[in-house]
């Protein structure tokens, strides 16, 4: 009698699972129907599929050193292509295959000022990567080399695997960079030199370049910038001071300033620079809180038109604005 009363105790737990289970059933595909609607199939796919994983430290310092190796073989194949002449089969081959037709010139050819301009990896099989490689030098057809020499740029297909490297083919000759679009600056306002901004940016980089005065005295109290040791230069000149503070100093307390200059050595004079700042006022005084890293830029970002890029014509003190400018329009999400 126990047995039996087990058996059907447990029949009705049994049905009692299996109704639990059919309401579970139908909640999971009353969500579903909803994720679909809302959604379509990818809210539905991305409940079951986790992202790609970050690429770790290791994993991404991997992949920059097989990227250098790929680089430096390139270029010491383009080197040693370009220089190869006729009856030096042998010295090709120890970076591509013999199966190809190679001719080579009688004549010797001159390439120097070799450099890796581009690598890329195009594709990634267990432990074997293809990499596309662009190396630029000049070539030039005297005994030496000269500055007249033209710049070229070839593009190699390099295999590494296992630290083991090989062409897939000989170079290829390709296009230059394009030269790339003029961006609108921030700096909308040009500042005599008797301005505020002016005196002070001129101040600081003649501490900070010549040794003509203490750094410390135009700098803000958390700038943690020292003069250059020693000196490369004995004066500087101050040529131009565009910042985006309409009053150049008189009216706020934050500015950032484009200061060019012209520096001079024991030479005599040399090529002029231009040093992005970062400038606050402090008790009424301006200082400089930092030497920015890039020009600050136009918000929003855009392409100056209207005008030759390449400044023909230009006067090399002109800090006016663009007059035609092109806006970039904000990045979207896909």
């Amino acid at each position: 009698m126990r047995t039996v009363g087990r058996g059907a105790e447990s029949g009705e737990a049994l049905l009692r699972r299996m109704a639990a289970r059919r309401r579970r059933d139908n909640i999971l595909v009353a969500v579903l129907a909803v994720l679909a609607a809302l959604g379509g199939g990818h809210a539905i796919f991305s409940m079951f599929s986790a992202g790609p994983p970050p690429l770790s430290d290791n994993t991404t310092t991997a992949i920059v050193g097989r990227a250098q190796l790929a680089g430096a073989f390139a270029e010491q194949f383009v080197v040693t292509y370009l220089t190869a002449v006729a009856g030096q089969q042998d010295r090709v081959g120890e970076y591509v295959g013999g199966g190809q037709q190679i001719s080579l010139p009688t004549a010797t050819r001159v390439v120097s000022d070799p450099a890796v301009v581009y690598v890329s990896r195009v594709t990634s099989t267990g432990g074997l990567d293809v990499w596309s490689v662009t190396v630029s030098a000049r070539v030039g057809k005297g005994t030496t080399a000269t500055a007249a020499d033209p710049r070229l740029f070839y593009r190699v297909a390099v295999s590494l695997s296992e630290g083991r490297l090989r062409a897939l083919s000989v170079p290829a000759m390709v296009e230059p960079p394009a030269r790339g679009a003029d961006l609108a600056l921030a700096y909308s306002t040009p500042c005599a030199a008797d301005t505020p901004l002016a005196q002070v940016a001129a101040g600081f980089l003649g501490a900070l370049l010549a040794n003509s005065g203490d750094v410390v005295r135009y700098t803000a109290q958390d700038a943690a910038i020292t003069a250059l040791k020693p000196a490369p230069f004995t004066a500087v000149e101050l040529v131009s001071l565009a910042a985006d503070d309409t009053s150049c100093g008189t009216g706020k307390t934050k500015a950032q300033v484009l200061a060019t200059i012209n520096p001079k050595a024991d030479g005599g004079a040399t090529a002029t620079l231009a040093y992005p700042l970062s400038m606050v006022r402090n008790g009424g005084q301006w200082q400089v809180q930092s030497i920015d890293s890039i020009p600050a830029l136009a918000n929003p970002l855009a392409i100056v038109g209207g005008q030759d890029s390449r400044g023909a014509g230009a006067s090399k003190t002109s800090t006016a604005p663009p007059t035609t400018t092109v806006q970039i329009p904000p990045a979207k999400q896909n």
